[in-house]
């Protein structure tokens, strides 16, 4: 298994990456998904890495810079996804390893993540790796 960054992105790519995402419920429209990829990946202050095994992209993970007036500067883990058929072979924290050194490069001290209530399994993985929870909340949205 090879964790990569990605600088460039395949529609081919964005599609193992598309499939990904499904398996948590996230449904994307192909093209939309693959057009944000490609914003994402030529951002200085995001990184998006991959786990491939056998070629096939097996885990997904994207991080970026955040800046708030109210608090350090962090590096948010922004998505984290590994395929359901491959979870207990430690993707996931090699995914996590790359983003804390990709952060440690940036000269950043402070990792979040965050996760919904009720990914129980997700909230026991993200604590046996280090991470503290530290704040529940509730997301709030409207159309613009």
């Amino acid at each position: 298994m090879e964790i990569i960054q990605l600088n460039t992105v395949t529609e081919s790519q964005a599609l193992e990456i598309h499939d990904l995402s499904n398996q948590l419920g996230y449904e994307n429209d192909p093209q939309l998904l693959f057009k944000r990829l490609k914003q994402i990946v030529s951002l200085k202050d995001h990184a998006v890495f991959v786990a491939q095994l056998d070629s096939q992209i097996v885990g997904w993970l994207h991080c970026l810079v955040c800046i708030r007036i109210e608090s350090p500067v962090f590096v948010e883990v922004a998505g984290l996804v590994v395929d359901e058929h491959a979870r207990g072979q430690q993707i996931g924290k090699k995914l996590i390893e790359a983003s804390k050194h990709w952060g440690r490069c940036q000269h950043i001290s402070i990792m979040r993540i965050r996760c919904n209530v009720v990914r129980t399994e997700s909230h026991q993985f993200y604590q046996a790796l280090g991470f503290i929870s530290n704040k529940a909340q509730k997301v709030f949205e409207m159309p613009l």
